[in-house]
């Protein structure tokens, strides 16, 4: 079982001198690493996202926010300079990923953790900030191996915004896996000893299309990734999700928290999007 702390480190520093460029990515064991931009420059005052992207080898993976039984979430932290601001990392949605034996949260292939960059209103056009980080992680496959590496990216401050980089599709493309607000579903959800039961009914005049097959994502650890997730469906459109609770969740929890999708983390056919679900939990019997 693996522990669920990060640690990490990333500075940044102000140069006037010099084009600005990115550095190379960095391979580590068994994925190669960097920070990426979603535009060219970044303007005095505005908002843009970088990225961490993660590239990984065929059969392995790293973990999401949220892992599950096993692994350890990536992790960012930031040391910026007097008036930079960078937001927490955005998590694009994940799928069920396999350490060994167990089950857990995580992502394969390409991945972008994004991260909005705001720069003071009084940055100065002209200089580069001068962007060196430090991620960590654990990639898995039948084996785990934590690590860090150390990377940089030197960024342009402009005077107006910026052309948009090819990093630009691969953000953007991890942005439209953010989980929507639930519109379509009323929802409820019981606890009884190890088992909670999430009852999905659709809304009047919704007609929500389920991932087929569904799946719950649990924010919290609540929720044990490597139980299999009974489904009962409904003739008037209901769904009912028999879930088992995890010894790594909140004590004493009163909400059940997560994404409704497929286990796969891509889309089906069936027309289904990530739904954010944030419902009370009562306690039965």
């Amino acid at each position: 079982m693996g522990t669920r702390t990060s640690i990490a480190y990333i500075g940044l520093a102000l140069a006037t001198a010099g084009p600005a460029g990115l550095a190379e990515p960095l391979r580590k064991g068994a994925l190669v690493a960097e920070i990426v931009p979603s535009r060219a420059a970044i303007a005095p005052g505005e908002t843009i996202d970088l990225a961490l992207r993660i590239a990984h080898d065929p059969g392995w993976h790293t973990y999401w926010m949220s892992p599950g039984i096993v692994g350890l979430a990536t992790g960012i932290d930031w040391g910026l300079p007097d008036g930079f601001e960078a937001a927490p990392i955005l998590w694009p949605q994940p799928e069920r990923v396999k350490m060994g034996p167990y089950h857990a949260y995580g992502y394969r292939d390409e991945v972008f953790l994004v991260v909005p960059l705001t720069a003071p209103a009084d940055a100065r056009p002209g200089e580069t900030a001068v962007l060196k980080a430090r991620a960590s992680w654990m990639c898995c496959s039948k084996t785990c191996h934590p690590a860090f590496v150390d990377l940089q990216l030197a960024l342009p401050i402009a005077a107006a915004p910026a052309p948009a980089t090819k990093w630009q599709k691969g953000i953007s493309a991890s942005r439209a896996t953010f989980p929507k607000p639930n519109t379509a579903w009323s929802a409820s959800a019981e606890m009884a000893g190890e088992t909670v039961l999430l009852k999905l009914s659709p809304k009047e005049r919704a007609r929500p299309s389920p991932p087929d097959p569904p799946y719950f994502f649990s924010y919290d650890g609540l929720i044990h990734s490597d139980a299999e997730q009974d489904v009962t469906r409904g003739e008037d459109g209901s769904l009912t999700l028999e879930l088992t609770t995890s010894e790594f969740g909140p004590e004493n929890p009163t909400r059940l928290r997560g994404i409704l999708y497929t286990p796969s983390g891509k889309p089906d056919g069936s027309g289904a999007v990530p739904v954010e679900l944030d419902v009370p939990l009562s306690t039965g019997p």
